[in-house]
């Protein structure tokens, strides 16, 4: 009776262990997340054939300025100048509303500047005003050590520019403000400026 009743238990471990469930697979790992893309509403780039434009407005190239395509996602355009590997023309266009007023950006390019002697920027910077086919465009005109350089991600702040220019131009497009900001050595900036003059003569809605 004994070995029976040792058999009977021994099957019934038996039976219990064959009916419990084998440990799951382990899940395959998820996959990689899709790449992230521009937000709807964030400013459009020209590409270098395409037409230029931003916030509503267009214009056209001139020389000497070389389009190609943009560094940076808040740049709308950008242009190299023929002839010289340090000056740069770049378009900003926010968004609508965006960017600050005139006076706001025009104190912070003065800011970039410095005087040899240490005096103000603005004493010796030239501003006005001009209306291209009812545009209004706010022109600023300065000189002197240029430090306002933007690194790009990885790299370091570009060096202070000595005998360094700067033509800026804010104009007031439909879709809100775009800037134009042409900075390089002195000789190179006055050589591109009837270039710079025409491309802001030829802003359109």
């Amino acid at each position: 009776m004994t070995t029976l009743r040792w058999l009977s238990l021994a099957l019934l471990i038996g039976c219990r262990g064959a009916s419990e469930p084998k440990p799951e697979p382990a899940a395959a790992e998820p996959p990689p997340p899709p790449a992230q893309t521009p937000p709807a509403n964030a400013p459009a780039q020209a590409a270098p054939d395409g037409p230029a434009r931003a916030g509503g407005l267009s214009w056209q190239d001139a020389a000497p300025f070389v389009r190609r395509t943009p560094k940076s996602s808040m740049r709308a355009a950008e242009y190299g100048v023929s002839g010289d590997d340090t000056a740069e023309l770049v378009v900003f266009y926010f968004g609508p509303d965006q960017g600050g007023s005139v006076d706001a950006n025009v104190g912070r390019w003065l800011g970039q500047f410095k005087q040899p002697d240490g005096s103000d920027s603005a004493s010796t910077a030239k501003r006005s005003t001009r209306d291209v086919g009812g545009i209004q465009v706010a022109l600023l005109e300065v000189s002197g050590t240029y430090a306002g350089g933007m690194a790009m991600p990885g790299t370091p702040a570009p060096p202070p520019l000595t005998d360094a220019m700067m033509l800026g131009a804010i104009a007031t497009g439909p879709n809100g403000p775009i800037f134009f900001k042409l900075v390089g050595p002195r000789a190179a900036v006055e050589r591109s400026r009837e270039g710079f003059d025409q491309m802001i003569g030829s802003l359109k809605k």
